[in-house]
């Protein structure tokens, strides 16, 4: 075999090899059934729930008892997505509309909120985003189909429920970003009122960037090389997966907030976040103490205290 050839097959197959690791990568991040190692999926993550495992139960057996009603929208993509309604026992022209986080669904992650919510007066609106929970499909998206989706639901809330409803935009960790992601967008219904973006990220690329430090994995392109394999693979870059860039043109009131010993999302994030914000009306919470997704657990008077000040300037 001439040289040539030999070079030619070597770097075709480092590269096919190359190729093959990052889209593995890829699919570990993204496809709901095929999942990390368990030592390094905990090294990701950084924070550990266990401690919650209780309390978590004791809130989903209290959803289960409230009651609620589920919905269903068809994605953009062909997915059935499912929502669930949990009504005041007034009735109520007030919403809020949850956005859960990576690798989470909508009871788990709003069975604890919707208790603080209900006992306002506010309806409480969550869908399963695609591939979580009930709803259909394999991979989540960090936000970037989650936002599409979310918009989609805004929509059949107003058709389904009233046009002039009032609504609270509530998301948690990528459900933040999502949520981050809509409020700028020039098509947001006049009926959102405020938005609660708690423990987000920036970019998705930032956040990769900081979870691979903090791993100790060296990038010398791996980075690159699982945004092109994610390109190919399911049509978009990690770039356009950015929260920060889409605050600035927000078109409502925001409350960011974080925990401050946040081991997933660091809480610089927040601040970030804030700095960048064009609302006319914008607050930040860190709650001291608080790991990753955990600030209404370890930080629950002062947050809701500010969600009810939002409440009474915003919504009454």
């Amino acid at each position: 075999m001439k040289t040539k050839t030999k070079i030619i097959l070597g770097t075709a197959t480092a590269f096919a090899a190359s190729y093959g690791v990052c889209t593995l990568i890829d699919e570990m991040l993204f496809n709901k059934n095929l999942i990390m190692p368990t030592e390094i999926n905990a090294k990701f993550s950084g924070c550990d729930m266990s401690h919650l495992g209780e309390l978590l139960a004791n809130n989903l057996r209290w959803v289960e008892e409230y009651g609620y009603e589920k919905h269903y929208i068809m994605s953009d993509r062909g997915e059935g997505l499912v929502g669930y309604l949990m009504k005041a026992k007034e009735p109520s022209d007030v919403y809020v509309f949850g956005a859960h986080g990576y690798r989470s669904y909508g009871k788990k992650e709003f069975c604890g909120f919707a208790q603080y919510y209900l006992s306002r007066g506010v309806n409480v609106f969550f869908p399963d985003h695609v591939a979580s929970g009930e709803s259909e499909g394999t991979h989540c998206s960090f936000g970037y189909y989650e936002k599409e989706d979310c918009m989609k639901w805004l929509k059949y809330m107003t058709d389904h429920f009233g046009k002039d409803i009032k609504i609270i935009l509530h998301g948690v960790s990528m459900g933040s970003a999502t949520v981050c992601m809509m409020t700028g967008r020039n098509d947001l219904p006049e009926n959102v009122r405020f938005t609660v973006a708690d423990c987000g990220f920036t970019t998705a690329k930032d956040l990769f960037a900081f979870k691979m430090k903090g791993l100790g994995i060296p990038d010398f392109g791996l980075l690159k090389g699982v945004n092109f394999a994610h390109r190919l693979n399911h049509g978009f870059d990690f770039r356009e997966v950015a929260p920060i860039e889409s605050v600035i043109y927000a078109k409502v009131p925001m409350l960011f907030v974080h925990g401050k010993e946040d081991n997933l999302v660091p809480s610089y994030m927040a601040k970030e976040l804030f700095d960048n914000c064009g609302s006319e009306y914008k607050d930040i919470l860190i709650v001291e103490g608080a790991d990753h997704a955990q600030a209404h657990v370890d930080g629950k008077q002062e947050y809701e205290e500010k969600i009810d000040e939002f409440i009474e300037k915003f919504v009454k």
